[in-house]
């Protein structure tokens, strides 16, 4: 039987009361603590769109668990006020995908902390931070907390496109592991080069026709090859032309399936 890695994301929302507000923490929902409370730790990770990270102390009390220390830190940059509707997407090892919608239903524009805030609550540290796109190793840590490898050319990008790359990896919501490369004038044409810690670590075993499933549904075979490195090479003509790719784009291969391999095909227009 093929194997499936996928799985239905566990979400939940909250609605901000003024008594919220006041309290400065914010109350997990009972049923989401029940199904995954234990596997939390002290410290939760909570994503927004635009690529931002923030780490916000947890505080428990019996089987209630609340967002705390720097809890109200978040909610003071992005300006959140009573009513607003907030959407919380578990993405596993404590971390949260967090949408944020205003009165008017609209989901907000998102900003980050331009400084490093750092608090002392009970001996633990809570810390706030902005996304350094100019260091190449926090860039590193931000993709491999989302599951997904990037190819050496990671030091030849501008902070500019390594924003980029952390907000198209955010709206995709990745729930499996996966890998992203910028489409250059030969990756275009020719073949896809797969980052090697990726390629050792799903693919060490595979070689001839995979699949690639694209956003609307349609399965396209091509050919995995090894050759001193890994890459998908016959076939991916056929798909970049169809898709028609431009350098610049950023494409990121979702492993869904690993017998049997299966990707599934996002892309970011440059």
């Amino acid at each position: 039987m093929a194997e499936s890695i996928t799985a239905e994301p566990f979400r939940f929302f909250k609605i901000i009361l003024q008594e919220t507000l006041q309290d400065k923490k914010l109350r997990i929902p009972e049923d989401f603590v029940k199904k995954f409370g234990d596997e939390l730790c002290d410290v939760a990770t909570l994503r927004v769109p635009n690529g931002c990270v923030w780490k916000v102390g947890l505080t428990r009390e019996g089987r209630k668990i609340w967002f705390n220390d720097g809890w109200h830190d978040f909610v003071k940059n992005h300006s959140i006020l009573k009513d607003y509707f907030l959407v919380f997407e578990y993405a596993k090892n404590s971390t949260f995908d967090v949408l944020i919608f205003d009165k008017s239903a609209c989901e907000i524009e998102y900003t980050c902390a331009e400084l490093e805030n750092e608090k002392q609550n009970d001996g633990k540290k809570s810390k706030l931070r902005e996304v350094a796109y100019e260091d190449e190793y926090k860039f590193l840590a931000v993709l491999e907390e989302m599951g997904i490898c990037i190819s050496g050319a990671y030091k030849f990008l501008s902070v500019e496109e390594r924003q980029r790359i952390i907000c198209a990896s955010r709206l995709f919501r990745l729930e499996n592991p996966s890998f992203l490369c910028i489409m250059g004038s030969t990756t275009v044409l020719n073949y896809v080069y797969v980052p090697p810690k990726f390629a050792n670590k799903y693919l060490n075993k595979v070689n001839g026709s995979i699949k690639i499933k694209d956003a609307d549904g349609r399965v396209w075979p091509v050919n995995l090859a090894w050759s001193g490195w890994c890459g998908i090479r016959k076939g991916w003509p056929a798909f970049s032309k169809d898709k028609d790719l431009k350098a610049g784009d950023i494409c990121l291969f979702e492993l869904i399936r690993t017998e049997g391999v299966l990707f599934k095909y996002s892309v970011s227009i440059a």
